[in-house]
Order: C-alpha cells, then sequence, then structure tokens
C-alpha cells in the first residue's frame, strides 16, 4: 500500500499545498478545478477545527482521482483526530518513530520532514521509502541534486515555493515531485479559472521537463 502511494505521487509530479483552515464552502469549487487542470494530489495542513470535515469532503468530491495528504503532523495525539481512512499520506517536521508505526499499521504512506542528509539517511534507515524535502532559494536545486547523489533510492518529495519556469531545474536535479502553494494556489480568495491556469502551467513545466530528463 505505501509502495503504491508513493509511485502514485511521483506519478503526480505536482502536489498542491493547502491550508487545513479553509472555509469548508471553497473546498468543492478547489476540488473541481485541480481535477480539472489536473492535479492528481493535494497536501492538507493540519489544523483548523473544521479539518476532518473539510478531508471528508473532499474525499467525497474526489474519489480517487485525488491523493490526499496531511502535513504537519506532529504527534500520535494529531494523528488520532484525523479521519485516516480519507488520507493516502501523512508528513511531519521530523521523523517520529510512532507516527511511522501508527501509519504503517493504518495503511497510510508516512513522509518525514527533512532538512539535512544525516535526518534523510535515518529516514532511509527507519524504512521509509519517501521524504519531504524542505529546500529553496537559489540553492534548492544544487541541494537536491546532494541528497539525491547520497540516497539515490529514496524518493524526495520536494517541498518548495518557486514559479513554473523553475520546475524544469527541481526535477533536473533528481525531486521525484514537488509540493507547491503559491502562486500556484493563493488562497481561497483565488478565482477558479486562475487556479487552472496556474495547475496548467506547472503540469506543462513537469511533463516537458520529464522528457528531457
Amino acid at each position: 500500500m505505501e509502495a503504491t502511494i508513493i509511485e502514485k505521487l511521483q506519478a503526480a509530479g505536482i502536489i498542491v499545498a493547502l491550508p487545513g483552515d479553509l472555509p469548508l464552502a471553497t473546498i468543492v469549487p478547489i476540488a473541481d478545478a485541480l481535477l480539472a487542470s489536473p492535479i492528481l494530489a493535494v497536501d492538507v495542513a493540519f489544523g483548523g477545527t473544521e479539518l476532518p470535515q473539510l478531508l471528508h469532503d473532499l474525499r467525497q468530491r474526489a474519489g480517487d482521482k485525488l491523493l490526499i495528504g496531511v502535513s504537519a503532523v506532529e504527534t500520535a495525539v494529531h494523528l488520532q483526530t484525523l479521519p485516516l481512512p480519507q488520507i493516502d499520506y501523512l508528513s511531519s517536521p521530523r521523523l517520529d518513530e510512532d507516527l511511522l508505526a501508527l501509519c504503517r499499521k493504518a495503511g497510510v504512506a508516512y513522509l518525514p520532514g527533512v532538512i539535512s542528509v544525516w535526518a534523510a539517511q535515518a529516514a532511509q534507515q527507519q524504512g521509509c521509502r519517501a521524504i519531504r524535502l524542505r529546500t529553496g532559494g537559489l540553492a534548492g536545486p544544487d541541494y537536491v541534486r546532494a541528497i539525491r547523489t547520497v540516497q539515490p533510492d529514496l524518493g524526495l518529495i520536494v517541498e518548495v515555493e518557486l514559479a513554473a519556469e523553475e520546475v524544469a531545474s527541481y526535477q533536473q536535479a533528481g525531486a521525484d515531485a514537488l509540493l507547491v502553494g503559491a502562486p500556484l494556489f493563493t488562497g481561497p480568495a483565488q478565482t477558479t479559472a486562475d487556479l487552472i491556469t496556474q495547475a496548467r502551467a506547472f503540469n506543462r513545466a513537469w511533463q516537458v521537463s520529464s522528457i528531457f530528463s
């Protein structure tokens, strides 16, 4: 199950970061816009009293067409508040062995947050198939390349703020997928047309880069 989810994230290429406190009324039109683009994976930040209902509504609307993840989960207590049947993967700010064990038991893929080579190695030694690598700036692609060189078999889901024109540099450096917030998704006030336009631009950049990488 975990391997399949990781493979689907890699196939998706672009993952859209969503805040967990979105107004419930906005989640259906957001889901429709992403599916129309098409975006195949989203990452919802932990937080907000309506998060369980938001995840439920998102799953109900998208069905199995959309991979749904929850990020910034720090403890087992946080995990127990989530509707796990609605979730495909979960990530935490750092490797947590309790969360790893609980995710395995629940059949949910686990992506620990990583910012160093040492942390990437530790995650792989614990059996993690992929990590959530936070980076950015001018040196971002070089850092991804450095992690890829040291951990060639580890899935790299790279969390980064970037423009569509910068997608190729990260993919060519070894990123398996990119987790993107702004400018792809800017908030609940963003128009459906702009969300679709941005999502298609990022998807196109990823697909074109795939041809040449």
